[in-house]
């Protein structure tokens, strides 16, 4: 009699204990809880590797400088100048570019890099000045286009040399 009384109770009890989980969530509730698009995610930086653990997209506040154990570029960002933003890397882990602003003079930068040097730059600093520059690795050769509020100029380097664009260049 004991016996059936302890499973008649075992099984009373776990009936409650269903009618009380169940009973208390709704189809609703289910669905907010498993539907995240309306949920922002906020963090302090996000980096993507891919099937090998290479970091191959960091997106981040404070942008750690280029790291590769195949070899760093040969001009890393300068130490306490730190940028914020999105940086991609190549196969190897090399930084080949971003999209970042810095943090000291508020510039947006837009990047490319290739494995020994930046070469591509377009950017706008806070006030309004912009600049596109592309440059060979060396950088003897040079393209630059640069606009404020009181100039817009073309600047030409061909072999170390500037090269005059109008009769009036001097």
């Amino acid at each position: 009699m004991k016996k059936n009384l302890l499973y008649g109770l075992t099984i009373f009890n776990s009936i409650c204990f269903l009618i009380i989980l169940f009973g208390f969530s709704s189809g609703d509730n289910e669905k907010k809880l498993l539907n995240y698009s309306d949920r922002i995610l906020k963090v302090r930086g996000l980096i993507i590797v891919d099937s090998l653990g290479i970091e191959r997209v960091i997106i981040a506040s404070q942008i750690p400088t280029s790291q590769s154990s195949l070899g760093n570029r040969l001009y890393p960002r300068e130490k306490g100048t730190n940028v914020s933003g999105l940086m991609i890397y190549d196969s190897e882990g090399q930084e080949r570019g971003g999209y970042v602003t810095d943090d000291d003079y508020g510039n947006a930068f837009l990047t490319l890099d290739s494995k020994t040097g930046q070469t591509f730059l377009a950017l706008a600093e806070p006030y309004g000045a912009t600049a596109l520059q592309l440059w060979d690795r060396k950088g003897r050769n040079k393209i630059s286009l640069e606009t404020t509020d009181s100039i817009a100029q073309i600047n030409i380097k061909n072999n170390n040399k500037s090269i005059k664009l109008y009769r009036d260049d001097k």
